[in-house]
Parts: structure tokens; sequence; C-alpha cells
């Protein structure tokens, strides 16, 4: 096994989606210093200069080309994203320690093969190693799903864990399982695919036949005793995915307006129902829409009761629950799935579970190839032996509310991130200047958080608002709100990753 350079600090996730392609560049503590981002070529688009539409276009063998220059093409735009994020922030290759990238589908983690991809042309290729002879450095390559909750068990919402489950709603379902610091893969390297577990069985009722014996009736076997669910996108019935998805939403959503339900959701989302963005279904929600809040209220009783599959399956510390609709809708859907879990009647052990919200949103699958890829090459990021300690600066409170750093007096407000950069507070809350807003706390939440700390002459006037407690409760980060000399003690003691927001005001 090839160790990662101790030289070199830094590192390259790459997030490959179906529409869009995101490079970031991330140090070794898991501070994201920069994105790029582009769209994902399509079949279609322009290949050496000449258009590759679906038609055959064959060499002068008689060989079609268009698979073979398409795939070309797609390495062509991952590689392309990585040198254009290197150029903009004046960085070589040369300084990378590797590069972890990210694709929906199957892939052998080992080999760097992606078995099979949906939406993409890179199936059967054998990603890893192309990408490493383009670029002469190390690469791993995982699944997204996977690596998104790699991502949130090394700086996330499943930090300090050795177990977690991630969960993403979007347009569908996807997964990830990490144990024991690992991600579990499974035999066939398809572990985790929570969104096609059979939730209704596709089958007939024994019960139908009891009936029909009773009653005399002769009903034979039929398709059309069978209960009716929609096939899902893997060729299954019953999937999971097809009850709760944003995609099963919006089939719910015609179906009911269809049927000549009344909602605000055509008005709100552009006068059609043909995609309804997960925006959209949270302004209904608010709006009180009925068919929104009876639809969405199921979504989550069903994601709720997916998670009782998981817990009394591999009995996880925690799950994370991310994605586009989770995103948008937590505030209604997190209590109801919270009220699912806690009815359980399975007995079981005292233990400490949770259920949490995604921390990473966006740059979760990006952090994640950056554990991978420092973990396959023997620097597991997870473990404590691994972990990169930040170096916090020591602060020093003076009299008359003076904060000195390196001997540098700082009197108006700033923020110190996870990693111990410190960056000014530009801007206030307009309705209450002795504030916090959710704006600050995403701020220094980057990098991964234990602890926030809240330093201010004025902390007895201060109570973070019902929005901004109930974002770090569903993250599991604690917060103290103190005076400045209490901060800045608690500051250089507190031995777990901490950041801090200063107000002087």
């Amino acid at each position: 096994m090839r160790k990662l350079s101790s030289q070199k600090n830094l590192y390259i996730g790459v997030d490959v989606g179906g529409t869009k392609i995101q490079a970031s560049l991330i140090t070794g503590l898991g501070s994201v210093i920069a994105n790029y981002r582009c769209e994902t070529p399509r079949n279609g688009s322009v290949v050496n200069g000449s258009v590759a539409n679906g038609s055959a276009v064959n060499d002068s063998c008689g060989n079609n080309l268009i698979g073979r220059r398409s795939v070309e093409t797609t390495l062509n735009a991952i590689e392309e994203s990585i040198r254009i994020l290197l150029r903009e922030q004046n960085r070589t290759l040369n300084e990378i320690a590797g590069v972890g990238i990210a694709v929906p589908g199957v892939v052998q983690q080992e080999t760097g093969l992606v078995v099979v991809t949906p939406n993409m042309n890179l199936s059967g290729v054998e990603l890893g190693q192309r990408m490493k002879d383009r670029l002469g450095v190390p690469v791993a390559i995982g699944n997204d799903c996977n690596l998104g909750t790699l991502g949130e068990c090394w700086l996330g919402s499943g930090r300090n864990t050795s177990s977690c489950v991630g969960i993403f709603i979007g347009t569908g379902i996807g997964a990830g399982i990490v144990f024991d610091n690992r991600i579990l893969s499974g035999a066939g390297q398809a572990a985790g695919e929570i969104g096609h577990i059979i939730s209704q069985i596709p089958c007939e009722h024994w019960r139908n036949h009891i009936n029909a014996t009773k009653h005399k009736q002769g009903i034979k076997s039929s398709k059309n005793s069978l209960p009716e669910l929609s096939r899902c996108g893997c060729g299954n019935y019953g999937c999971f995915e097809t009850f709760a998805s944003r995609t099963a939403m919006e089939r719910f959503i015609r179906e009911a307006v269809e049927r000549g339900a009344k909602s605000v959701i055509t008005d709100l989302n552009g006068g059609t129902l043909e995609v309804i963005k997960s925006g959209a279904i949270a302004k209904a929600l608010k709006a009180n829409d009925k068919v929104v809040t009876l639809i969405v209220r199921y979504a989550a009783q069903v994601i709720g009761y997916a998670c009782l599959t998981v817990r009394h399956l591999i009995d996880p510390e925690v799950i994370v629950l991310g994605g586009g609709v989770i995103e948008a809708c937590q505030k209604f859907m997190m209590p109801i799935i919270d009220a699912v879990v806690a009815n359980d009647q399975l007995p079981s052990a005292p233990g400490k579970r949770r259920i949490l919200v995604s921390s990473l949103g966006d740059n979760a699958v990006v952090l994640g190839a950056v554990a991978l890829v420092r973990s396959v090459h023997g620097s597991n990021p997870l473990r404590k032996t691994h972990r990169i300690i930040p170096k916090y600066p020591q602060l020093h409170f003076m009299a008359e509310n003076v904060i000195h750093i390196a001997d540098e007096p700082y009197t108006k407000d700033f923020f110190i991130l996870s990693d111990g950069t410190i960056q000014p507070r530009l801007k206030l809350p307009k309705k209450n200047i002795h504030g916090f807003r959710l704006k600050d706390i995403r701020t220094v939440l980057s990098g991964g958080v234990d602890l926030i700390i809240f330093g201010s002459p004025c902390a007895d006037e201060i109570t973070l608002s019902e929005k901004c407690h109930d974002y770090l409760f569903r993250r599991g980060i604690d917060y103290r709100v103190l005076p400045l000399d209490e901060a800045v003690h608690l500051y250089n003691t507190v031995t777990v990753r901490h950041a801090a927001v200063w107000h002087f005001s």
C-alpha cells in the first residue's frame, strides 16, 4: 500500500453526479478551501470537435465510437474540473496528496472499477486507474451515498461515532453504512441500498385464497388481487423509495390533484406538477396546504419506520438524514420521524442512539471522498490515531472588553472557525443586534464542530432563537453563551473540536 505523502496536506474531493460535477480543494483537517462546479457531459455533447447525438458514428473498421468517445468526454470533464479548481487557487497537482472521487451506482472500491452507474457512461470503466494515470497522484473511487455518510462520520452529524447510517432523501433515496469506522460495502458492493428495501410486499395475501374457498367463489390468484404498487426505477415493486422520495411525493400530489383535491402547490411550483421541487413542497407546508401536508406526513412516517428497520437490523449509534427533501422540510418532518421511532415497542439495552440531520449539506460527499483516499492509503481520519487536530489560537481577555490574539487586539465582532481561522463578523441581526443569526452558526460549522462558544459582554441578555437552537440540536452540536472572560477561558481549555462567535456591540 502506498502511503500518502506526510509533507502534503491538501486533497481534492470530486462529486460526479448525473447533472453536475463538484471538485473541492480540502485540507487534511477537512476545511473546504474552494469549490468548482460544472455540468456533467451528456450524450450528445461535443466530443473532439464533433457532435455525438446518439446516431451511429463509426471508425474506419465500422466500430461504434459513441460509447468510447463519451467516456473520454466525462473523464476529460472530471480532469478539467480538478485542473481549473487548482488554477483558480494558484495550486498545482504537485501539492495534492490524493484525490477522492464519488460516483452514483455500484463501485468496487478496492479496484476503482465502476461496475454500473445510472444516467452516465462510466459503467465498466476502471475510473480509479484511468484518473490516476491522468493526474499522477493517488486516487480512490467510491459510491456517492457511501461517501456522503463517511463525510458525516468524519466531520458531520455522525462524528465521534464508530457506526453510522446515512439516509439521503431526494429524487430517489440513497444511503450508506459506516461500521467500525469503515464503509460497509457488502459482498456484491451493494450494501446500504436502503431505498430499495421492500417496504410493501408485492404478492397476494394468503387470506384471499381462504376467503375464496370459504365463499366458494373459485377465485384464483391473479395480478388483479395484488396490491397496487408503483414500479421502482430498479425494476422491483414495493421499494421504500416509491413511498417516501421526492419523486413519490410528486406522484401522490399529482394523483390527488387529478382526483379533484385543491392545492396551492401548482402555483408555488411555477404552474406545473411535472417536477415538484423540494422548495415548493416546503412553501406549501408553510401555507398549511392540506394535500401536501397529508402526503409529506405520510412520507415522514414511512421514513420513520425505515429508521426503525435500520435500528432493528444493525443498531447504529447515529442515523443521519440528509438530501434535498430533509433539508427543505426538516422542521415539519423530523418531529414525525422522531415520534415513530420513539414509539418502538421492541425492548433494547440502554444506549446513546440518535437520529440527526446532516451537518455538511453539499460538502458531505466531497469530504467523504477525501476521507476515503486518506483511508485507502493508510490514514483513516475517523480513527483517533490518524486525526489531525487543529491548532487553535490562544486568546487573552483584557480590560475594557478587549481580546488579544498574538498581541493583536480585537474589539469588533469576529468568528474563529473550527480550524482556528479568524474571520470578521461583518453583519449583525437587524431586529436584535445582541442576537445571533442562523447564518452565523452555519459560518462556523464547516470543518466539524462539537461545541460552539458564543462570547459577549451582553451574555445575560442573549438567548438563541428557537430556530438556531433546533438547528444545533438536530445536528448533535452543543453550545454555550458566556460573558467574554468565561468564554475566553473555555475556548482556551476545551479539548473537543470547537468554534466561536465573538460579539462586542
